[in-house]
């Protein structure tokens, strides 16, 4: 539970990016600067209370993870769903396949939190709300940049003439852009942050390639669970993305498109993309929608059921039986 990344978030929380007791070929910031300063700094305010960094991120990712579920609800809720099928909505988001890493010290289920709502205010058009979602999110992940453009998107289309919208959009993405100018400040010699994601992580934007590459190599000849369903995972992101068009709202939809783009349009560690993936879980929100208002309570309930087992075997697999980092 607090091995892989979460080492490097509680170590950076605890001893900053410059003496984090954490692996590294050469200086540590070369590797901790490749992790965002927002989650580290929520647990670094929570270790004052609590000494234990690893547990203080879990009972935060325990509080961030109910935040979630509420925000599906919200948004499901604007999608005219009851409250049976919010319920049932907020299921399928939190319990997706890989969702144990929301119980680990993870940024998984800060950033879902945060993204469920700025989605619920691009919906209701609050623009300074949405800002202050972004500029919390955009300290958080790289990934940030996703639901940043989607918020571009949402102004182009709906409000390009109010200037309280594109301040707040500016606003939105100042900790992104603060963040990367200070890391390149120091990384300069390692290619900048850039640099360090491929360098250490062989990340970098290649237009799916690598990512077919490996879904052909993998279907055809791998016997490995973990990899399988891992790509199973990738193959279906897209699928279900289709799937859903006009099924969503467009900032939801236009948003999973992002996340689906940005993960499998770049190379790197493919097993991590179930993990890397887990926000376009809302893509399930209509499907979830549909079963509740079709299905008996009873039925309804089964079907949870079985896919809360699934996602939690999928997890466990994962964590417990995989022999590499998620």
């Amino acid at each position: 539970m607090t091995k892989w990344d979460a080492k490097y978030y509680t170590e950076i929380a605890r001893a900053g990016y410059f003496g984090a007791d954490v692996a590294a070929d050469g200086n540590v910031n070369e590797v901790t600067m490749a992790f965002f300063p927002g989650f580290p700094l929520v647990i670094k305010v929570g270790s004052f209370f609590v000494a234990n960094e690893a547990a203080v991120a879990i009972v935060f990712n325990f509080f961030f993870t109910f935040l979630m579920a509420v925000g599906v609800m919200a948004i499901a809720q604007r999608m005219g769903a009851g409250f049976k099928a919010r319920l049932v909505a907020a299921i399928a988001v939190s319990s997706a396949p890989m969702s144990i890493v929301f119980a680990m010290p993870y940024t998984e289920a800060l950033f879902g939190a945060l993204v469920m709502w700025m989605l619920v205010a691009l919906l209701d058009e609050k623009w300074w709300l949405a800002g202050l979602f972004g500029f919390a999110l955009s300290a958080v992940r790289l990934t940030s940049i996703d639901v940043l453009v989607v918020f571009a998107l949402i102004v182009l289309c709906k409000a390009v003439r109010e200037w309280k919208a594109w301040l707040s959009l500016i606003f939105a993405a100042i900790p992104l852009g603060a963040y990367l100018t200070w890391a390149n400040s120091y990384l300069g010699q390692a290619g900048g942050y850039f640099g360090i994601q491929e360098k250490h992580w062989n990340s970098h934007f290649d237009f799916g390639a690598a990512t077919l590459k490996w879904i052909w190599s993998t279907l055809l000849t791998s016997d490995n669970v973990g990899y399988l369903l891992s790509a199973l995972v990738i193959v279906g992101a897209p699928i279900l993305l289709l799937l859903g068009w006009r099924r969503l709202p467009a900032p939801v939809w236009l948003f999973a498109a992002a996340l689906i783009a940005n993960v499998l349009f770049s190379d790197g560690i493919m097993h991590s993309r179930p993990r890397l993936l887990l926000p376009a879980a809302v893509l399930f929100i209509p499907w979830a929608i549909k079963l509740a208002d079709s299905a008996s309570t009873r039925s309804t309930a089964a079907l949870c059921g079985a896919y809360v087992l699934f996602g939690a075997w999928f997890s466990a697999h994962m964590l417990a039986v995989f022999e590499w980092a998620i």
